[in-house]
């Protein structure tokens, strides 16, 4: 019978010959293949980086380009400056802004200024020269103690003698309010 030192025997000599067997002239080899193929996908890697990283620096370059060339041409713009033009203000603010004498059907602004009142009208509204509550009459009083100066007597006054007290630009309560005389 076999003891298991002979089976153990009889094996390695088995694994010996087959490791002779699939070892031949470029067995050697065999061990660099891992390194070669990562030292491969690591060029490949770097390389595509690479090249992402120069296309990215070709776009920056051109925006700064463009952006440099288009400083001649654009114009500064201040916060008071109106974005439309005066023509289509004009429009947008004329509803409410003048005073109709129901005689005569003619429209006439609060401030009584001649020529042409529905420039004039939407000016002032825009300039905050009108009441927020009516826009029909000037600006002429405000609130204490916060001091808004956004309606007319006749709007603060129902709005005093009111239920709530409050100033219609800041909510806060109102305690008086004070008629403004202006020349």
């Amino acid at each position: 019978m076999y003891s298991m030192a002979d089976l153990a025997k009889s094996r390695s000599v088995d694994l010996a010959t087959r490791i002779n067997l699939t070892l031949t002239k470029t067995g050697h080899l065999l061990g660099w293949y891992p390194a070669i193929s990562l030292l491969a996908r690591l060029v490949a890697y770097v390389s595509i980086l690479a090249l992402m990283l120069i296309i990215v620096l070709i776009i920056v370059r051109y925006m700064t380009y463009s952006e440099e060339e288009g400083n001649d041409v654009e114009i500064r713009a201040s916060e008071t400056d109106h974005l439309l033009p005066r023509k289509a203000l004009s429009l947008l603010f004329s509803y409410g802004t003048c005073n109709k004498d129901l005689e005569s059907g003619n429209c006439s602004t609060s401030s009584g200024g001649g020529g042409d009142s529905k420039n004039s009208s939407s000016e002032e509204l825009y300039d905050g020269k009108i009441c927020v509550i009516c826009y029909d009459e000037e600006r002429n009083c405000f609130y204490v103690p916060c001091g808004h100066c956004a309606t007319c007597y006749v709007c603060a006054q129902r709005i005093f003698n009111s239920e709530n007290k409050v100033c219609p630009v800041c909510r806060r309560f109102i305690g008086k309010i004070r008629k403004l005389f202006a020349p």
